[in-house]
């Protein structure tokens, strides 16, 4: 529990002085503030880069699987058009094979 006071008044005379130094215009320079600034906006460039960069490859991505879904599609239109030829054909060599059956 002393422990945990002792925090406290540390705590307390840190705040006390920093309150001090900053109210007697001790505190960061116009330069230190801009530099400040100026480092804040360089990261705030770099995540926004980030950013666009990521943007750009799940686009380059939805993309992809746009193309890869067409191409699927036009698989499946060509297998049933396939299977549509196939089932024709047996239709007509079925119709032949009773045609023959009937002339007997």
């Amino acid at each position: 529990m002393h422990a945990l006071n002792g925090r406290r008044v540390a705590v307390a005379a840190a705040a006390f002085f920093l309150a001090a130094l900053v109210a007697s215009g001790c505190g960061p320079s116009a330069e230190e503030s801009a530099q400040q600034a100026e480092a804040a906006a360089a990261q705030a460039r770099a995540a926004s880069e980030r950013a666009q960069a990521q943007a750009a490859l799940a686009q380059q991505e939805a993309v992809d699987a746009q193309r890869r879904a067409d191409h699927a599609a036009q698989l499946f239109q060509a297998a049933t058009a396939e299977f549509d030829d196939a089932a024709r054909r047996l239709d007509k060599y079925q119709r032949e094979q009773e045609e023959e059956e009937g002339d007997w």
